[in-house]
């Protein structure tokens, strides 16, 4: 195992997280990164592949397993994914030019959209919710944004094909009722308001601060400040709501906290930044100023009987943070997502570890 990768294992019951949060179970064995007796500040959650996997114990049951019973959807090549933080997680599929919704309410999976959105997607990429609950899936090469309610009903299509080339990923900005987009062949970002109407665009390409080299990746900071993957620069750049640069952070390399090919970021509550990096196959968490704090990850191939091993990965792609602080990662070619959790005071309250009633973090 990757020596970042810091685990420890005990034996607890099995607990629901709160009310509030999506009811994805608690491990019976635990893993942190990193472990006591240092302070806790991710949990693994689960990993989920399959409408089996949404069972209580989250995995195939031994009946299933004996009369060979097959999953109805399955993960193929998961591209980005997020969450309404009430139960729903949406996952882009690029191999199957779909988006399945993996329902922990009602333990089903199911195309986004329904009848109405089959065979819609030529080249699907890019996935967000809003603080409604209403989840955007953007189409690259349409360069369209096709919208469903949280009863997954069609609710409108963002037409954006006169603004951006490529769509990449996309970003919601609740604070500010804004759209988020990376143009992928112009090296740039483009601000809308919620229906597509053009607010700004900013960025070229190049290596100056503010000049981009194939932003991957966008996120969306508390106070609506924007968080840019500059995937080919080997750097993530930040700037204000209006898109004016304020930092960077990254370099090329192999150490703990380069980069070699980003491929999502997110950010918390608290305002950590995470970046996945596709090449490395890890997910590294860092400061707001830039200062690594911790990676999670090392290279692992899932194969059919064999061990989970929480936290590898193998090219992982986007990564999302819904409102409880729960991390979600689009592990590609592991043809799943695992979940984690960043452990506010909050979520320790509610989940102590021995030895630990509170936190400061960075």
């Amino acid at each position: 195992m990757n020596r970042l990768m810091y685990k420890v294992i005990l034996v607890v019951s099995v607990l629901s997280l709160c009310s509030c949060a999506a009811p994805i179970k608690v491990q019976q064995t635990r893993i942190f990164w990193p472990p006591p007796p240092d302070v806790p500040k991710i949990e693994w959650v689960g990993q989920y592949s399959t409408d089996l996997d949404l069972t209580d114990n989250q995995s195939k049951s031994f009946l299933s397993m004996l009369i060979g019973e097959d999953s109805s959807v399955s993960l193929t090549r998961p591209l980005s994914v997020a969450s309404d933080g009430r139960g729903k997680v949406y996952v882009t599929d690029s191999e199957g030019s779909a988006v399945y919704v993996f329902d922990f309410n009602s333990k089903t999976v199911y195309k986004f959209g329904g009848n109405a959105y089959s065979a819609i997607f030529q080249q699907v990429n890019g996935i967000a919710v809003d603080a409604a609950g209403n989840a955007y899936a953007s189409d690259s090469v349409k360069r369209k944004i096709y919208v469903v309610t949280p009863e997954n009903l069609p609710l409108k299509v963002i037409d954006v094909s006169g603004l951006v080339t490529h769509i990449g990923r996309i970003a919601i900005d609740n604070l500010n009722g804004r759209l988020v987009l990376t143009d992928l062949k112009k090296h740039q970002i483009v601000v809308t308001d919620m229906d597509g109407k053009h607010i700004k665009t900013f960025g070229s390409k190049g290596t100056d601060d503010g000049q981009f080299n194939l932003p991957t990746a966008v996120a969306i900071e508390k106070d609506g400040g924007i968080v840019v993957g500059d995937s080919l620069n080997a750097r993530i750049q930040r700037f204000t709501t209006n898109g004016v640069f304020v930092s960077k952070f990254g370099k090329r390399g192999d150490s703990p906290g380069d980069f070699s090919l980003i491929k999502g970021v997110a950010v918390d509550s608290e305002g950590h930044i995470y970046v996945t990096d596709g090449k490395d196959h890890r997910l590294s968490v860092f400061t707001p100023k830039g200062e690594f704090l911790i990676a999670i990850g090392g290279l692992f191939a899932q194969i059919t009987g064999s061990r989970t091993a929480a936290g590898g990965f193998m090219v992982p792609q986007g990564v999302y943070i819904d409102q409880n602080d729960r991390i979600y990662v689009a592990d590609q070619l592991n043809k799943r997502f695992q979940v984690f959790q960043f452990m506010n005071n909050r979520y320790l309250s509610e989940f102590p570890v021995s030895g630990v009633v509170g936190k400061d973090v960075k």
